[in-house]
């Protein structure tokens, strides 16, 4: 019996190895954010890394593919095919890894593990990755090691491989068994359809998703195009009446005051001083700055990424899909946002990043939905050269102050700042000013304040501005400083004010959510725009209004201060209520009958905001 299954005891034992590796990866990976993982029981776990031992095993079969078909169909004791069947195996783990590894980097900043979008982020790798490999130096050793012992492991297997004679049948029969097992596991279900990344959530605790994920296996599963399924939970006119989907704001008229959109780089709540005393002394000037501003102690990202942050503000776009919406089938839909409303009122458009407009697509996105009206890298110095993302923001910002007092009047603009970002850059004078402070991230905080107080030391006493209103955020959130608990409401939470110029009875913080979708509704109503639109997000000048985040493979988050519900919508299941806590903590709360009232509330707005999002985006209506 052992002859007779020699071969498929043999591939079943490499594929056996090949899992080893990889769940070796899985333990890094619990070991680098053991953290975030408080509070779960230690059966999860287990369950979780059964989970992962499938997506390994999946992402084995279809990155070594080539090297399975090799070992089954030829003669494994000839030469040639040893060479090949050893090639096309450091050719696919070695790429394995790489996305493995290289994500544990991410992974702080996105929470999650990466998939296609790893490839739209490409043409940014090399320009990064010096700074990377510095910062991540131990990662590249993991990788050499990984392929120095997986190349050892695999070539003595192979060359310890003895041939065992069979006739044909016996042959034929355990090829057909190979396929059938390696086919059987690539589709990791023996249901309608295959094992995908959104059914994990529902299979073990949804924190550990992304530790019984693997980085191969997400890809694999994100590289499709398709459409997002249209959900149809209610009529669709009851679902945009339940988010106030249509909007008329109520005035006596429009007050046409120049609007200046501020996104700030992975400034976090976390990062502000206003909202986190622990790092007050690195933030003077925008804690100042938001303490005079309607500022939200509660405001949330509508993504994980720089990509997600532009069209959640500036169109009311918010990223409840896998693929970034800037590289989706959907980046070329025509979305009636602000600049679309304001151009009809006069009003002239611009938008400035320090970097290049080739940088996530964001030239595409601008000349769609905001503006043609784009000032990069290119425009303030061609022959720029720089170390990180684009020309530095004590440089840039006091350039775009310049440029703003040339457009014409009124104006909607929208800046985006990059210092706070890897690989944290801080140019002279300011690297050897700011010398004391050892940490990077605390650095370019410092940096990045000195460069916002140039900016506004620079248009203070500009006549646009004594007009003008001006609504800041943060792009995202990145990793915390440990002030923070890990908790699902606090990896969105960023910073979001309101900056009335000359508005004394508008600068109180405020006790309610918002979200980034929310902001240019909030703008509108502000200025008494009184003409009709849609929009996903609402004004945060009126009633409060929940917030919609979206985790990946189906799970989305609704939060209205200061309950929290977490919906699967891949089983349409809610899997969790909460409580936000005024300390930034979140207390569990059963789904029993006393809690029942507020669950349903939120589990149906949540259904509408996913049903109106779904419908709208794919009959291109937004």
């Amino acid at each position: 019996m052992k002859d007779r299954f020699h071969k498929p005891l043999f591939i079943f034992k490499l594929l056996g190895i090949c899992l080893i590796f990889l769940g070796i990866h899985r333990v890094i990976f619990l070991l680098m954010f053991h953290t975030q993982f408080a509070d779960v029981p230690f059966v999860e776990f287990v369950k979780a890394f059964l989970i992962g031992t499938l997506t390994d095993a999946i992402a084995s079969i279809y990155f070594l593919l080539p090297t399975w078909l090799i070992l089954l169909f030829f003669n494994i004791e000839h030469k040639v095919t040893k060479r090949l069947a050893l090639g096309w195996f450091i050719i696919g783990f070695t790429i394995a890894c790489i996305l493995n590894l290289s994500d544990l980097g991410y992974y702080p900043v996105t929470k999650k593990r990466m998939g296609s979008e790893l490839l739209d982020i490409l043409p940014e790798v090399p320009s990064l990755l010096g700074a990377y490999l510095t910062d991540y130096w131990y990662l590249l050793i993991l990788l050499i090691a990984f392929f120095v012992v997986a190349f050892m492991v695999f070539k003595k297997q192979l060359d310890g491989y003895k041939n065992v004679s069979q006739n044909v049948v016996p042959k034929v029969l355990t090829s057909i068994l190979v396929m059938a097992v390696f086919a059987m596991i690539m589709r990791g279900s023996f249901g309608d359809r295959p094992f995908m990344p959104f059914d994990i959530p529902s299979m073990v605790d949804p924190k550990l998703q992304w530790l019984a994920s693997n980085t191969p296996f997400q890809l694999l599963h994100t590289l499709d195009t398709e459409n997002i399924k249209t959900e149809t939970y209610f009529d669709e006119d009851e679902a945009e009446k339940m988010i106030d989907f249509r909007k008329q704001f109520v005035s006596d008229g429009f007050k046409k005051k120049n609007i200046l959109f501020i996104i700030l780089e992975s400034f976090s709540s976390e990062r502000i001083g206003l909202l986190n005393s622990h790092v007050k002394p690195y933030t003077p000037f925008l804690d100042s700055l938001l303490a005079k501003a309607r500022t939200y102690k509660y405001g949330m990202a509508n993504g994980r990424m720089t990509i997600d942050a532009l069209p959640s503000v500036l169109s009311g776009i918010p990223c409840f899909m896998e693929k970034n919406y800037c590289y989706s089938n959907y980046n070329n839909n025509d979305v009636h946002a602000i600049s679309y409303l304001l151009e009809k009122e006069g009003y002239s458009n611009a938008f400035f990043y320090g970097g290049l407009k080739t940088t996530f697509g964001f030239e595409n996105f601008m000349n769609i939905n905001f503006t043609k009206n784009y000032f990069d890298q290119e425009d303030y110095d061609s022959h720029y050269e720089n170390v990180g993302w684009g020309v530095d923001d004590h440089l840039f910002l006091p350039y775009v102050a310049g440029k703003l007092k040339t457009l014409p009047q009124p104006f909607c603009a929208s800046l985006l700042t990059l210092s706070l970002h890897h690989p944290y850059p801080i140019p002279e004078p300011y690297k050897s000013l700011l010398d004391t402070i050892k940490d990077p991230i605390k650095k370019s905080m410092k940096y990045t304040d000195i460069s916002l107080q140039l900016f506004f030391n620079k248009i203070k006493n500009e006549e646009w501005y004594k007009n003008s209103i001006i609504a800041l955020c943060a792009d995202h959130t990145s990793c915390g400083f440990g002030n923070y608990e890990v908790n699902l409401v606090n990896e969105f939470d960023i910073p979001v004010a309101f900056i009335a110029v000359g508005d004394t009875s508008f600068n109180k913080i405020q006790d309610q959510t918002i979200s980034q979708i929310d902001m240019y509704p909030t703008v509108l109503d502000y200025l008494g725009y009184n003409k009709p639109f849609v929009s996903l997000g609402n004004s945060a000048l009126t009633k409060t209004h929940p917030t919609v985040q979206y985790f990946g493979n189906g799970m989305y988050l609704i939060f209205d201060y200061p309950y929290g519900l977490e919906f699967d919508n891949s089983i349409k299941k809610v899997t969790r209520f909460l409580k936000y806590n005024e300390d930034r903590t979140v207390s569990y709360l059963p789904l029993d009958a006393e809690h029942k009232p507020e669950t349903e509330r939120l589990e149906k707005l949540l259904k509408a905001y996913i049903q109106v999002f779904s419908y709208r985006i794919n009959k291109n209506q937004f």
